[in-house]
């Protein structure tokens, strides 16, 4: 992924902030072009980075993984129209948004005990992030639990190990403090979620010291 230096963002911070929000993320395998689109988990130590997933065992990705080939992970921000109209200074339309691309070699797994660790904590994780509609987290009972048993044969888990990240922050940071400023203005008003996710991204990324330099 070419990146603007002025939308270069730390990787290991913005992984930790995309997955954490937008946990969906497309996986990219080539030799034939490949993907599929998966929840995953992060597990980071502070030196290595790691994808933890499961995939069905048809998915044509699935192959890619159970032979360890190297995988790319895209993992999308909220992402955001942006008019010209907002604009004090001349411009043209474009987006704002934040994403990243890992790279690394899969590896499946083997026990199914640790596959199944890993279902549980996947639900766990979404049920105490999910917005608060409902009574609260759904808890797994023994329906649930048979349930889980029932797709372990068709379902594949696996850790990608990452040796190669890279984000990307696009919010503005080529436009000027006041086209900025309006920007944000414009998103925090919209009635759309992800437009006001943006304009928050926004508030808390400073203003390039070189505001007027072109590019995506």
């Amino acid at each position: 992924m070419w990146i603007n230096p002025l939308f270069e963002a730390d990787a290991r911070s913005e992984v930790a902030q995309l997955l954490g929000a937008h946990s969906l993320v497309t996986l990219v395998a080539e030799s034939p072009l490949r993907a599929s689109h998966l929840p995953l988990l992060l597990e980071d130590d502070g030196e290595t980075m790691k994808l933890v997933g499961h995939i069905p065992r048809v998915d044509p990705v699935a192959q890619a993984i159970d032979a360890g080939e190297r995988i790319l992970c895209i993992v999308h921000g909220a992402r955001a129209y942006v008019s010209p109209s907002w604009y004090n200074d001349p411009g043209l339309s474009t987006y704002n948004f934040s994403v990243a691309h890992l790279e690394g070699t899969a590896t499946a797994m083997t026990d199914p005990a640790e596959l199944r660790a890993h279902l549980v904590e996947l639900i766990h994780v979404h049920e105490e992030a999910k917005p608060a509609v409902d009574a609260g987290p759904w808890q797994i009972d023994e329906v649930a639990n048979a349930r889980i048993d029932t797709l372990l044969p068709a379902v594949m888990g696996f850790r990608i190990t990452v040796d190669s990240a890279q984000a990307k922050t696009k919010f503005g940071q080529n436009r000027s403090h006041d086209d900025r400023v309006t920007t944000r203005e414009r998103l925090h008003r919209s009635p759309a979620p992800e437009d006001r996710e943006v304009a928050e991204r926004m508030d808390n990324a400073a203003d390039a010291p070189d505001p007027r330099r072109p590019g995506h």
